[in-house]
């Protein structure tokens, strides 16, 4: 399986805080079944500035430990990065990694309670400079959650959007489990990713896991849209935007997934 979201730089920002609690990250994943991931520190303005340059050497010296403990997951640069009024200015600058820093696909999230103005217009310059931009879970944005035709719009507009695995298993809570749902159904839902922060025992919400809502989608979705997820991370994996496809709608009438 390939994870296309997770804070797996140690010290980059609110993800793992140390070398080896990275290490451990990564063995979680590899045990899931994970062989690629890639790291995707936030780059917000004045909070987490995260420069290209710092990204890769962090990128460099984790694999090179990862190897030396036989751990085997390959990491690939990236980075999620916070919707403001420079993105794109920072983009044509150089300044944003993109997933896999191959230069076509750039995860990117918006502030939890609020939606930026201009957001079509942003989406419309980066597939002009030939950018896929990939909408980081957006089931979990309070505002997104009652405007899913919004959502719709931009997946349209060429947006690829991001669901968070554990939002399919209710550890974000009913409320996101069942926007993750709808998203499904309605066929706007390109991939799954973990993003995972840590790797605390007890915090499943948290930890670099694929497999669990991978199997909860195999029992309530065709076979053919799990099929899709797992295409779609790798085209991206993979710098393939043509290979990208967007997912049939089921139109069901309730949520499949959420239980509680």
């Amino acid at each position: 399986m390939i994870d296309l979201h997770v804070h797996l730089l140690p010290g980059l920002d609110d993800g793992a805080q140390s070398l080896e609690e990275a290490v451990l990250m990564a063995r979680i994943a590899a045990a899931d079944g994970i062989r690629d991931m890639i790291a995707t520190p936030h780059v917000r303005s004045g909070v987490y500035e995260n420069r290209p340059e710092a990204i890769h050497t962090a990128v460099h010296l984790l694999q090179r430990e990862l190897e030396a403990a036989c751990v085997p997951v390959r990491v690939h640069p990236g980075a999620e990065v916070m919707v403001g009024p420079e993105t794109l200015e920072r983009f044509l600058a150089g300044e944003l990694v993109t997933l896999g820093d191959a230069g076509r696909f750039l995860l990117m999230e918006l502030p939890m309670r609020s939606l930026p103005s201009g957001m079509e217009w942003l989406w419309h310059e980066l597939q002009v400079v030939g950018v896929t931009p990939v909408l980081a879970h957006p089931e979990r944005h309070e505002v997104l959650r009652e405007q899913l035709d919004l959502v719709e719009r931009w997946v349209e507009q060429g947006v690829m959007t991001q669901v968070t695995a554990g939002s399919l298993l209710g550890v974000f809570g009913k409320r996101s489990c069942l926007c993750a749902n709808e998203l499904i159904e309605r066929g706007l839902v390109h991939v799954i990713a973990s993003d995972a922060h840590d790797a605390r025992r007890h915090h499943q919400a948290r930890k670099p896991l694929l497999r669990a809502a991978y199997s909860k989608l195999e029992e309530h979705v065709p076979v053919e849209t799990v099929e899709v997820f797992r295409n779609n991370a790798a085209a991206v994996l993979g710098n393939d935007p043509t290979a990208v496809v967007r997912p049939q709608a089921m139109h069901r009438k309730r949520s499949f997934l959420w239980f509680g």
